[in-house]
């Protein structure tokens, strides 16, 4: 009706009437990413890496597998499906769809994120003792 601006095609309303529009499918992106959030659903064109650009791209901490949480339709029960999130970025393996009401979660990745905080401390140390001996010389 809309895309195809036929005037023909246009419903006439005259009072009373009540036009529903139901609510568009989302997919759900939670964890190490910029912006988590809801994401409107596109027909079959809803994938990973197009919900990881809305949501802004990922974390440095993000690991390289996710997950999508899918619950059945009819019989409830849910799913875990693990993705390689970096062979999908990398193009190296085909891009994932994503069905309405999908959660796709990016794990921390915990020892990636000890490793850093360490490797912070150790250089902030080192910043600080160099400083320490500088001022110390000069008297």
């Amino acid at each position: 009706m809309i895309d195809a601006a036929d005037p023909e095609l246009n419903v006439k309303l005259f009072g009373g009437e009540e036009v529903r529009v139901p609510e568009a499918g989302k997919v759900f992106v939670v964890g190490n990413v910029k912006k988590p959030g809801a994401f409107r659903v596109e027909g079959s064109d809803t994938t990973v890496m197009k919900v990881l650009a809305m949501a802004e791209g990922l974390m440095p901490f993000a690991t390289r597998q996710a997950f999508i949480y899918r619950r059945e339709a009819g019989t409830g029960t849910k799913t875990e499906i693990p993705i390689e999130l970096k062979r999908i970025l990398d193009r190296k393996t085909p891009d994932v769809p994503l069905q309405p009401n999908d959660i796709l979660y990016v794990p921390d990745a915990a020892g990636k994120r000890t490793s850093f905080a360490a490797l912070e401390k150790l250089i902030g140390f080192g910043t600080a003792t160099a400083s320490g001996v500088l001022i110390w010389g000069a008297r």
